[in-house]
């Protein structure tokens, strides 16, 4: 029936990229009677992606129902829109509001380029829109992503908003299988399971809605799957085979499905290399061929016999003791030395142990014993990229950016470039994960000395893997473990509490360098954190001030609250400051804000601010100054990738340095509260630690040690390739 939108009912506003729930009211435009006959003068449709323009048509598709509470009504199964072949009518159509990056200025410029071929030219050669002004490569993204949500994949939008998939997602997989996604869908909806963002929880959805057999093998095989990719998520690389097959139990709930029926799925998987095994642990094959390659390109570096000689080492230290003015102690003249001396080395230990100036010692040394050797310093985040180029007079960058690793719109990266460099020497290594690991490792040319510097006892990456903590278990790599503080280069009690929690101490000393404000109420820690965030800031200025909590959501005190709470005193609105809202937030001019998703040459905790908020024809684009030259443009469902950033987890801090960190422990976070997390929370401060929360939430985190190893066998392969053990750890049955 073809008929035209009048108003919408429910929701009462729909935002671009809105996938919900919708009933609207639609003015019939020829004779239309419902199911019972009667010809009606206004159609109540209900579905998901109504079409909400006004000045256009639509031939509705669907069926007529009757509800005992909102009577009959029209459920829309799909729609096309009856496009005018006139002028008039395509532009209507362009500049309806279907198509993001296009308003009536650029409707009218693409009229009068393409005429009638408008549509064609949308269809089939989209990338000649690149010749109407004002269309660069980022809009003309945006137009045929919202031109193939509002057209060929439709359909697939709104079969699949229902379960959970935003249009964009949808879009994507559109793109992926092309006409063949809508049987993919209704007939083999694990195949979604292929496409990141996608996970089973939601295809199993589907599938169930369409009726598929719990007990097939398709269901199994891609839980098994999600097992591990759940796993992954938390840190482990690999499960235990038996905690393996039990978890999935858990996950499928299914009648009748035992661990013997899965153990034999999982052993065919393994023959056909979706699965892998080491050593009683299960794998994805991708993880498990990573961790491989890891082991290896570490192994390759410690039989290379090429190294630095220790003859004259000591002359050079105490040539170079002079220059500085400052004497090392004896282990951190052993940890130049071995850094100097080795292909391969890891340098460990806390704050105020004197990382910095070793990292100084041995570039000064390096360069002067290597004239016209190729030297590169990098760091997993830029922050502490910044931080290392200040500390050592080195320039330095992020270890994406020495790989040339850009990440695509799914978040992957491209393959790295290979190292042109003599010696390299990375910082914060415990922030590496297994991937950015094996990047970097497959990428040291041949003969080039590698040393890794970091904190063993900081929490372990975001990502899969332990990297730095397995390559020191592995006993194969020269360590040097430093311990000894040297608090006239650091804030006194900062280091020495950093040093009592690693070792469970709970006698920390107070002082003005290290406080703690007791508050068991929530509120009442939200406030006493605003003041002391205000008077920090105002003291050191809000790029050297961080608020770390534990939780991003669910309390006061978590990341989202305090972040709402401390920008409206920071960066009130005025009247006169532009401001952008999607979903639930709100972006203003001067904002300071951090990316949360890899994209191009901006990281995943990247922090910058909002420097420009401007609107063309259809979008407001926030323009965002990360520092560095770095500069991005965020609009509609881009700025997904953009959280405000006057408080963070503790976990997005790793990396970065901070003169004064107020930290928030609750006991209501008892489930994050490990000794880890607040030795890496202190550690981010040089100058004062301001805690506020309940000592008995410190005690717990300091005391908990119980955490759950993460799931690796990097040291083990490390072991075994040194040892030359070429035993088979599988043996290509996990049902026995």
């Amino acid at each position: 029936m073809i008929c035209q939108f009048k108003r919408l009912i429910y929701p009462k506003a729909v935002t671009a990229g809105d996938a919900s729930y919708m009933i609207a009211l639609y003015r019939p435009c020829e004779k239309v009677m419902d199911a019972a006959g009667n010809v009606v003068s206004e159609i109540k449709a209900v579905g998901y992606c109504l079409p909400t323009a006004d000045n256009l048509r639509y031939d509705m598709r669907g069926r007529w129902s009757r509800s005992a509470k909102h009577g009959i009504q029209f459920e829309v199964e799909g729609f096309d829109e009856v496009i005018v072949p006139s002028k008039e009518g395509v532009i209507a159509y362009l500049c309806s509001g279907q198509i993001k990056g296009i308003g009536p200025k650029t409707a009218e410029k693409i009229y009068a380029m393409f005429g009638q071929n408008t549509l064609t030219v949308l269809d089939h050669e989209p990338e000649q829109l690149l010749a109407v002004s004002g269309i660069s490569k980022t809009k003309l993204k945006k137009i045929c992503d919202s031109y193939l949500a509002s057209r060929g994949a439709r359909d697939v939008v709104a079969f699949l908003a229902p379960h959970g998939v935003t249009p964009n997602r949808a879009v994507k997989l559109y793109k992926q299988y092309g006409e063949h996604t809508m049987d993919i869908v209704r007939n083999h909806p694990y195949r979604l399971c292929e496409m990141v963002g996608i996970g089973f929880k939601t295809a199993d959805r589907i599938a169930v809605s369409m009726g598929f057999d719990p007990l097939s093998p398709e269901r199994v095989d891609e839980g098994l799957i999600f097992t591990l990719t759940d796993a992954e998520l938390k840190g482990h690389l690999c499960m235990e085979k038996h905690s393996f097959l039990k978890q999935c139990l858990k996950l499928l709930d299914t009648e009748g499905l035992t661990e013997e029926m899965l153990a034999v799925r999982a052993s065919r998987m393994l023959e056909s290399g979706r699965l892998a095994s080491y050593d009683r642990q299960v794998y994805r094959a991708v993880t498990a061929r990573t961790e491989q390659s890891l082991a290896w390109a570490v192994y390759r570096m410690l039989t290379y016999e090429k190294a630095g000689s220790h003859v004259n080492i000591d002359t050079e230290i105490s040539a170079e003791e002079k220059k500085q003015g400052i004497q090392l102690a004896s282990e951190q003249r052993h940890a130049v030395t071995t850094a100097l001396t080795s292909q391969l080395s890891v340098i460990t230990g806390g704050p105020g142990t004197g990382k910095t100036l070793i990292q100084r010692f041995l570039l000064d040394i390096y360069r002067r014993k290597n004239r016209g050797a190729k030297i590169i310093c990098c760091a997993p985040t830029g922050r502490a990229a910044r931080r290392m180029e200040q500390s050592t007079g080195f320039p330095a960058t992020t270890i994406h950016k020495a790989l040339g690793l850009l990440a695509g719109e799914d978040g992957d990266y491209c393959e790295p470039e290979m190292l042109d460099a003599d010696l390299i020497v990375v910082d914060e290594v415990s922030m590496m994960d297994i991937y950015l690991a094996n990047h970097l490792f497959r990428s040291v040319p041949h003969g080039s000395q590698l040393v890794l510097i970091g904190d063993a006892d900081q929490l372990p990456s975001v990502g899969p893997g332990a990297v730095l903590s397995e390559i020191i278990a592995c006993g194969a790599v020269p360590v040097v473990r430093l311990d000894r503080i040297f608090r006239q280069s650091y804030g006194s009690r900062i280091a020495a509490n950093a040093k009592l929690i690693r070792h469970g101490n709970l006698s920390l000393e107070y002082g003005e360098d290290f406080q703690f404000y007791d508050s068991c109420d929530m509120s009442a820690s939200a406030q006493q954190i605003e003041t002391l965030y205000l008077q920090e800031t105002a003291r050191y200025g809000v790029d050297n001030v961080a608020l770390l909590t534990p939780y991003r959501q669910k309390t006061e005190t978590g990341v989202n609250a305090l972040n709402e709470r401390l920008r409206e005193k920071l960066n009130p609105q005025d009247g006169k400051k532009p401001e952008v809202a999607y979903r639930k937030r709100i972006y203003r001019l001067g904002d300071k804000v951090m990316q949360i998703k890899n994209c191009e040459d901006i990281s995943n905790g990247d922090i910058g601010y909002i420097t420009s908020v401007t609107r063309d024809d259809t979008d407001s684009v926030l323009t965002v100054d990360f520092g560095d030259g770095r500069i991005a443009e965020y609009d509609g469902s881009d700025l997904e990738m953009l959280d405000l950033a006057y408080a963070s987890t503790i976990h997005k801090s790793q990396g970065s340095e901070y003169k004064s960190v107020i930290i928030n422990l609750q006991c209501a976070h008892a489930v994050m509260l490990v000794r880890p997390l607040v030795y890496t929370a202190i550690t981010r401060a040089k100058e004062r630690v301001l805690i506020v929360g309940e000592r008995r939430a410190l005690c717990i985190a300091i005391k908990r040690t119980d955490t759950e190893q993460r799931g690796t066998m990097l040291s083990a392969r490390i072991k075994e390739l040194i040892s030359n053990v070429k035993g088979d750890h599988y043996n290509g049955n996990l049902a026995q």
